[in-house]
């Protein structure tokens, strides 16, 4: 079983057991993998500013010349929710198609059940892995 197949086909399983509309798995997949991968990013920089000397002065003047002397979670929001609405569409018009998607499904639901039942541990692993690294880093800054 893939990633992707484990994502959207584990959504896709929820909801239609629930007697809800299928379909809503495509969203709560893309929705899933574009915080995924902005976690990822959020790491990758908080990791940089952290191990790379001067990195975080290179930064902080950088936003400084654009925002000014803004406050840190303005400019959090500033940035991050465009990113992460572009994020999503980027995932909506690629990965995560309607064709896509259902290819996905399809694959997912051709397993057996005690396979498709570590489709969550297999999509929240990663997920939790990468939580746990932000908080640390962030814990460590």
């Amino acid at each position: 079983m893939t990633f992707l197949e484990a994502l959207y086909g584990s959504q896709y399983e929820e909801i239609h057991l629930r007697g809800g509309d299928g379909s809503k798995a495509r969203f709560n997949g893309n929705l899933l993998l574009s915080v995924m991968i902005l976690l990822g990013i959020l790491v990758i920089f908080l990791a940089a500013i952290k191990f790379v000397p001067g990195f975080n002065e290179t930064i902080t003047r950088q936003v400084r010349a654009l925002f000014g002397y803004s406050s840190g979670k303005t400019i959090g929001r500033l940035l991050a929710l465009p990113f992460f609405f572009l994020l999503f569409w980027i995932m909506q018009q690629t990965t995560g198609n309607v064709a896509n998607f259902k290819k996905q499904v399809d694959g997912f639901m051709a397993y057996p059940e005690e396979i498709r039942k570590q489709g969550n541990r297999k999509v929240l692993l990663p997920f939790f892995i990468l939580l746990g690294l932000l908080i640390g880093l962030l814990v460590l800054s």
